[in-house]
């Protein structure tokens, strides 16, 4: 035993009881640094021949704690400092960068050789790591479509990897749970009860990959066998509005990003019914093969609504599979007044959104739901005698999951799902879209008071697009108001008071706000508001500062 360390380790624990606290904050510091010192005396205790041996010559050494109790300190320690961020998170700035030195320390830390005590680990972990997230948890964090997480996602959470089991099949709660989940989102977008299939996916970019490759499958019935080599062109219809993932997936499929071919919007942002018809028409007389029409359930840079009734008829008068982005804005359904918005979603042939949206639950969860499960075994099952189901033990509950997407090892994300449904409904849930959208409403109010802020209009559902153009720049070109705007975004930032971002509208800079938050009042908007106006003075001044 180290006895000079060991007297050391007890003079400053003797020290630290001496010490006086001051408030709540200053004694969880202390009560983390108390039970530090004690795990340490405590392994201190240990003989070193016996530490010796456990790290060379024991075969049944696990990596399960030495000292439980100390351990089970340690656990709660953690999910105090959890829940305090999260209890507290107003107090928080919507956003900080990450200081030099705690860049630094991440960055250029070494490959452990020798581990470091469990309780030194974790308050590295507390200090460097938990306060300098992109701020999704805030009520101000409008920067993109991004939901809060609730305390009880994350309880679930916590189960699942207690848990550490795989969703890909067997006989276990696990899939029991996804499969309960999947029925669950088939009654609430009214797909067919009896060939409707679907998984609880990473988030819409996997679930537009899996779509795509249903749809491939769907035109190109023996791609799989013979890959992209019959010469056949594949071409996908959707909006100037939509997502990348649908670009990235076409791409990763080997279809080539020039099989999307565009359609431009009208002055809703929606997609143009007439110049779709048209090109599928010419596309036809070229000699292509028209097999996809994507439709947007919620836009990402306006929130607008494809006509999914019209898309639904004319991809089913041209035999094509009709794929609906829903990210976020297929969750209006959850919503009495804006349910007409996605009339026509019932219809798809496959749909794509996210969990960790409107559902508010932890990163990340997402959802594919598919009208013919026949189109899912046909595209990716595959009999392999190492994941041969049976009747009886652990191998059942057929089908496997694994046979009806591309991945095997697939967390137990359904849980925090279940979890977040089953304790606030669906009711609750609509609730909160309807404030969203409503806060959206008066943003705007707020804004439209200003004469050199220009709004995008409609405004069809919780995002907020706005540009400053101040008279100082009356006589400038379109760019430095960009630039301006650009600037003004990042000072908010910086100042912690929220987070929003920038998109392109009619070639010009605009802010973006996106409001999916369950913990957003009017009152964040005033805040909002003011420290815009603030810094948009700051800013004039600085740039005419500069100029002179």
């Amino acid at each position: 035993m180290n006895f000079t360390e060991l007297n050391k380790l007890t003079e400053q624990a003797t020290s630290k009881l001496h010490e006086s606290v001051h408030n709540i904050e200053s004694l969880k510091q202390w009560k983390a640094q108390m039970f530090s010192l004690i795990d340490a005396i405590a392994e201190l205790k240990l003989p070193s021949s016996s530490s010796s041996l456990l790290q060379t010559t024991d075969q049944h050494l696990s990596f399960d704690p030495v000292n439980w109790p100390s351990a089970r300190r340690l656990a709660h320690n953690i999910l105090d400092s959890s829940l305090d961020f999260i209890q507290n998170i107003r107090d928080h700035p919507a956003w900080q960068p990450v200081p030099v030195d705690v860049r630094t320390a991440l960055e250029h830390d070494a490959l452990p050789e020798y581990g470091r005590p469990m309780s030194d680990v974790s308050q590295d972990m507390l200090k460097y790591i938990l306060p300098y997230s992109i701020g999704h948890s805030h009520p101000r964090f409008w920067g993109w479509a991004s939901g809060e997480g609730t305390f009880g996602s994350l309880l679930a959470d916590i189960i699942a990897s207690t848990m550490n089991t795989t969703s890909s099949g067997g006989t276990q709660s696990a899939i029991l749970v996804e499969r309960t989940v999947i029925e669950w989102m088939r009654q609430l977008f009214n797909f067919p009860p009896k060939t409707t299939a679907g998984l609880v996916i990473s988030g819409t970019s996997m679930a537009t990959i899996i779509s795509m490759a249903a749809a491939r499958h769907h035109a190109l019935f023996n791609v799989r066998l013979d890959g992209l080599v019959n010469g056949t062109q594949l071409v996908a219809y959707a909006s100037t509005e939509t997502h990348i993932c649908v670009i990235r997936a076409l791409e990763l499929l080997g279809l080539g990003s020039k099989a999307m071919h565009f359609i431009s919007v009208d002055e809703n942002f929606c997609i143009n019914i007439d110049e779709l018809k048209k090109a599928i028409r010419e596309d036809r007389e070229k000699g292509l093969t028209p097999f996809c029409i994507i439709g947007n359930a919620g836009t990402v840079n306006t929130g607008a609504f494809d006509n999914l009734l019209e898309l639904s008829s004319i991809a089913h008068s041209e035999h094509m599979w009709l794929h609906i982005d829903g990210a976020f804005g297929s969750l209006v359904v959850l919503d009495p007044n804006r349910r007409h918005l996605v009339a026509g979603i019932d219809q798809a042939d496959s749909l794509a959104f996210d969990f960790h949206k409107w559902l508010h639950c932890q990163y990340d969860a997402g959802c594919v739901l598919i009208r013919d499960v026949s189109h899912l075994n046909s595209t990716f099952s595959l009999n392999q005698s190492y994941l041969a189901s049976s009747e009886r033990g652990c191998s059942g509950y057929k089908p496997w999951f694994s046979d009806h997407g591309p991945e095997l090892s697939r967390t137990f994300r359904a849980l925090r799902v279940w979890f977040t449904l089953k304790e606030h409904g669906t009711v609750k849930i609509g609730q909160k879209i309807a404030d969203n959208c409503q806060q959206a409403q008066y943003l705007a109010s707020l804004l439209e008071k200003h004469s050199f802020i220009r709004i995008i209009r409609p405004i069809s559902l919780n995002i907020v697009n706005f540009r400053l153009e101040p008279k100082e720049f009356a006589d400038a070109d379109s760019y430095v108001v960009d630039v301006f705007n650009n600037e003004l975004v990042a000072d908010i930032q910086l100042s912690g008071i929220a987070v929003v971002s920038t998109t392109n509208i009619h070639k010009q800079i605009y802010i973006r706000v996106a409001i999916i938050s369950h913990r957003s009042t009017l009152e964040d908007f005033d805040i909002f508001v003011k420290c815009l106006l603030d810094l948009h003075q700051a800013r004039l001044r600085t740039s005419s500062s500069n100029q002179s």
